[in-house]
C-alpha cells in the first residue's frame, strides 16, 4: 500500500495522519501539506512543512513567508493547514477558547499563498494530536470534531509497514541519531589501526599499478557490512572504524548514493544511523550526509533536515551536506536525487561490485 492510495476523507482523518507524515508527533506548530495536482486530476500531498509556533507576544509573520517561499519552487497548488498548540481550545459553549489567536496567522498565510496561485483549501486547530482530542475549522468553530487514533491511521499503517518508527517527538527523533559518548570513544580507540591498515592496501595497489583495487576493496568491505546490517548483525567498534575509514574514499562513497535506489536501501540507512551515532567529528559528518542523503530520497524530510543539521555541525564545509541542506530547504522534490543515484550505480559497475540493482534491457534500474 502506497501513500498514494490512502484517501483522507475529513478533517478528523487528515489530522490523526500528520504524525506518520512527519514521523513524530508535532507540538506547538504550524504544519501546512502542500497539494499538488495529479496527473487524474485528484490532488496528492507533495510535501509536509512543520514550523514551530513563536512563544507568546512574538511575531508570526515569518511563518507565512517560509511557507510561501516554499510553495513558490514546489509547484503546488493548494494546502491545508493544521495549527497544534496546547495552549488553546475550541471557542464557544461557555468556554474560553484560544482558537481566535490563530485566527490572523490563518489569514496571513491565505494571503500569502493566494500570491503564489496556491489555496488554502483548509485550516485547523487542536490543542494536541491524539485519539478523541477535539479539532475545530479556525475560521468556522461551530465545525468540529473529534480526531481519531493517529496510530490507527492508513498513513501509520503504512509507516509501519515500510519498517519506520513513529516517535513521540522531534527530540525523540533527534535523540536516536545523537552522539552516543561510550561507543564513540571505542571506535575513537580503532579508527588509527583502521587507517593504518587501509594505508597499507593503498600502497599495495600502488605498487601492482591498480589504484582501482583499492575502492574495489574499500567498497567490498562497506557492502558486507550493510549486510550485516540488514541481518540485524551487532556492529562492532572495530567494524565501525573500517566503513569511516573506506568512505573517506570518494569513490566508495559516491556509490552509497546508488545503494541509495537499491534492495540494500535500508540496510545502508540502518548503518548510517550506526556510524552518526559512532564517529567522531569529521568522519561523523559524512554518514549523517548519507543518513540525510537517504531520508530525503524516500521522502522523510523530516530525518533528512536532523541528519544534515548534524552533518554540517560536524563538518560545516561538508559540500554535499551543504548542497543538501539547500536542496531540503527550497522544497527540491526528492525526484531530483536520482541523478545522484544513477552516479553511483555507475561507479559501482566500473568497479565490479554488487550493489543490489536490478539490471534491465535498458540498463540499470533504480529501485524505489
Amino acid at each position: 500500500m502506497s501513500s498514494s492510495e490512502i484517501v483522507l476523507k475529513e478533517p478528523g482523518h487528515f489530522i490523526a495522519a500528520v504524525p506518520a507524515m512527519l514521523g513524530f508527533v508535532p507540538e506547538r506548530s504550524l504544519v501546512v501539506a502542500l497539494l499538488r495536482q495529479a496527473p487524474d486530476r485528484t490532488h496528492e500531498v507533495q510535501l509536509v512543512a512543520r514550523l514551530d509556533l513563536p512563544t507568546a507576544g512574538d511575531d508570526y509573520a515569518q511563518l507565512p513567508h517560509r511557507i510561501a517561499d516554499v510553495c513558490g519552487r514546489s509547484g503546488v497548488v493548494a494546502a491545508l493547514a493544521v495549527i497544534v498548540d496546547d495552549r488553546t481550545s475550541r471557542p464557544g459553549e461557555g468556554r474560553d477558547g484560544g482558537a481566535a489567536d490563530h485566527r490572523p496567522l490563518v489569514d496571513a498565510l491565505q494571503d500569502r499563498l493566494a500570491g503564489c496561485d496556491v489555496v488554502l483549501a483548509g485550516a485547523w486547530g487542536v490543542s494536541r494530536i491524539g485519539d478523541t482530542a477535539e479539532w475545530w475549522n479556525i475560521e468556522l468553530p461551530q465545525c468540529h470534531g473529534l480526531v481519531p487514533d493517529p496510530s490507527a491511521s492508513q498513513v501509520a499503517a503504512t509507516r509501519v509497514f515500510d519498517g519506520l518508527a513513529l516517535r513521540s517527538s522531534r527530540e525523540e527523533l533527534a535523540d536516536s541519531i545523537a552522539v552516543d559518548e561510550a561507543i564513540r570513544e571505542q571506535v575513537s580507540a580503532a579508527l588509527p589501526i583502521a587507517v593504518a591498515e587501509a594505508h597499507r592496501r593503498f600502497v599495495r595497489a600502488i605498487e601492482i599499478n591498480n589504484p582501482d583495487a583499492y575502492s574495489r576493496m574499500a567498497l567490498w568491505q562497506v557492502m558486507s557490512v550493510i549486510t550485516q546490517a540488514r541481518d540485524l548483525v551487532e556492529i562492532s567498534p572495530r567494524t565501525i572504524a573500517e566503513v569511516a575509514v573506506a568512505l573517506r574514499d570518494p569513490a566508495v562513497r559516491d556509490v552509497m548514493f546508488g545503494v541509495g535506489g537499491g534492495t540494500h536501501a535500508r540496510a545502508a540507512e540502518d548503518l548510517w544511523g550506526v556510524l552518526t551515532r559512532a564517529l567522531p567529528d569529521p568522519d561523523r559528518a559524512e554518514s549523517a550526509m548519507l543518513l540525510g542523503f537517504s531520508a530525503y530520497l524516500r521522502g522523510d524530510g523530516v530525518l533528512a533536515g536532523i541528519a544534515l543539521e548534524q552533518a554540517l555541525a560536524s563538518d560545516p564545509e561538508h559540500r554535499m551536506a551543504v548542497l543538501l541542506d539547500i536542496g531540503l530547504q527550497t522544497a527540491m522534490p526528492p525526484a531530483r536525487l536520482d541523478k545522484l543515484v544513477r552516479a553511483g550505480i555507475e561507479a559501482a559497475a566500473e568497479l565490479r561490485i554488487d550493489i543490489g540493482i536490478a539490471a534491465t534491457d535498458s540498463g540499470m534500474e533504480v529501485l524505489r
